[in-house]
């Protein structure tokens, strides 16, 4: 399982690296979706406001989350620990994050259903 793992970071990596200029979405997540992204510069920073959404309005997702930055070239600048979030049924969530080192111009947005 943790060489699974590990080599679908190392794809994603190197798909990441070769996208360019876009805000990228990975979910491993069947009901939790992202229903929105919003990115802004704040000075030499950027935040990030995303929108997460259970379709299934039962169930309640205990998924974690990361932010990984990236510059204008496509090289990740840093990247955040893994933050547990919790998406009920049909009740949005909303989840604001801010780079921690100046020049991040693009983000991936990765959400696991995996809390371990």
């Amino acid at each position: 399982m943790l060489r699974i793992r590990v080599l679908l970071c190392l794809f994603c990596l190197a798909f990441l690296a070769s996208c360019g200029r876009s805000t990228h979405e990975y979910l491993d997540n069947k009901d939790v979706k992202i229903q929105s992204v919003q990115k802004k510069e704040d000075g030499d920073f950027l935040v990030v406001d995303a929108v997460l959404v259970n379709d299934d309005e039962d169930d309640i997702q205990h998924s974690v989350y990361r932010m990984q930055w990236f510059d204008g070239d496509g090289r990740l600048l840093e990247q955040s620990s893994w933050r547990p979030v919790i998406v009920k049924g049909k009740a949005p969530v909303h989840i604001r994050e801010r780079s921690t080192v100046p020049g991040a111009k693009e983000c991936t947005l990765l959400i696991s259903n995996d809390a371990s």
